[in-house]
């Protein structure tokens, strides 16, 4: 599904950024970025979404589209205030069937009879919702999230991880997901990829052969969160 090959955006005169990675997705998969702050990890998301195009190296997909291959959401809603939530999630869109699948898509969110809503009367985790409906609304066949429930307290980011596992359940959307969260990334991955330096390098990958929806108490669940705090030099070997 996707191929990134010896990829490398170097700036602020080599201090940052990251330089050769390489890996692979497969159709399907849900794969963690986990590193270090300033390891490059926002902004591979930011190159492969194409909002950065000063990079080297090689980036493929299989997309059918690859104009519209990628989805991006944010760490932020960014939703416009002037505009309500139906509007916010085609703004910009060209399809006369986009209004249909919006609405679907606030259905899939939980925001159904929310539509003429305006960003500040929706909650944070609904900013969130109305944000993944709009990465999803052309129908992507790669979504790219950036530390998307960060900023929200505990039970809000447990609802809105299981809200992603049922989207990702129902449309098998090839997903990357950048976190420094690592019980998320253990919760939701099918691999974790680790970067560190700065630039940022891919240091190791990690497997979770676990099946989904996973029981957040798994004890080897705990014990991959322990090999990845090792491999982050978070804890003595």
């Amino acid at each position: 599904m996707l191929t990134v090959d010896c990829v490398s955006r170097i700036f602020q005169h080599g201090k940052a950024g990251f330089r050769h990675v390489d890996f692979q997705l497969s159709k399907g998969e849900v794969v963690g970025v986990l590193g270090t702050s300033g390891c490059g990890k926002s902004t591979l998301l930011r190159v492969l979404a194409g909002l950065d195009p000063n990079y080297q190296g090689m980036i493929q997909t299989s997309a059918e589209n690859p104009d519209q291959a990628f989805g991006m959401m944010f760490q932020e809603p960014r939703l416009m205030p002037w505009l309500n939530v139906i509007d916010n999630i085609t703004f910009g869109a060209k399809r006369a069937s986009s209004q249909q699948q919006a609405e679907e898509l606030l259905e899939t969110v939980g925001l159904a009879g929310f539509e003429k809503h305006f960003p500040k009367d929706l909650s944070g985790g609904m900013a969130q919702r109305v944000a993944i409906a709009r990465s999803l609304l052309h129908q992507p066949e790669i979504l790219l999230l950036d530390e998307p429930f960060s900023a929200l307290d505990a039970f809000t980011k447990m609802q809105l991880q299981d809200l992603l596992l049922s989207i990702w359940e129902k449309h098998d959307t090839t997903t990357l997901l950048v976190t420094h969260d690592i019980d998320e990334a253990v919760y939701l991955c099918d691999r974790v990829i680790i970067m560190r330096g700065q630039p940022g390098q891919v240091e190791s990958e990690i497997h979770i052969d676990r099946p989904k929806p996973r029981k957040r108490g798994d004890a080897q669940l705990a014990e991959l969160k322990e090999e990845i705090l090792k491999e982050l030099d978070f804890t003595k070997t």
